[in-house]
């Protein structure tokens, strides 16, 4: 299959859709969480706080540059059930207000000052992760469908 047989990047757009994240920690145990993205220029964009002065298992595989998972999904049967799953290296990055005020947009009703200074807060860090192998997949009426996948980043369905 040369191509996903639904609009990805339309997923990726629709707001308040979280991503499902996964890494495992330093000793080997796995880490799972809910997170609020962006996703631009063929990257995962996260904005996620640091804990009592220690990095999330998130951040610190982005300072590692580890491998995480990320899966962004919906599930309204029968008709709209889509899923996107996506694995690769993640990166700490430095802080873009701009990015990280688009994350949040996404998710809030209205930005204020409250949402600007907590975007700006050195208690929070902006990391990213290419999507470098994955698989998009569609089941509508609950039938199977073919699975598009990818091993490639160049080849992973969006792009923007």
């Amino acid at each position: 299959m040369d191509r996903p047989t639904f609009a990805v990047q339309d997923l990726l757009d629709e707001p308040r859709l979280p991503a499902s994240v996964a890494t495992t920690t330093g000793r080997g145990n796995p880490a799972l969480a809910m997170m609020w993205f962006v996703a631009e220029e063929g990257r995962f964009w996260f904005h996620t706080p640091v804990s009592d002065g220690a990095p999330s298992p998130f951040l610190a595989a982005a300072r590692d540059n580890r491998e995480v998972a990320v899966m962004v999904a919906t599930f309204a049967p029968p008709d709209d059930v889509r899923q996107l799953r996506t694995s690769g290296p993640a990166r700490l990055e430095a802080k873009d207000l701009a990015r990280i005020r688009r994350i949040y947009e996404r998710y809030i009703p209205g930005w204020s000052p409250d949402w600007a200074k907590h975007a700006a807060s050195p208690d929070a860090r902006l990391w990213s992760m290419s999507p470098d192998r994955g698989m998009a997949v569609t089941y509508p009426g609950l039938e199977n469908r073919p699975v598009f996948r990818w091993t490639n980043p160049a080849e992973a369905p969006f792009n923007s």
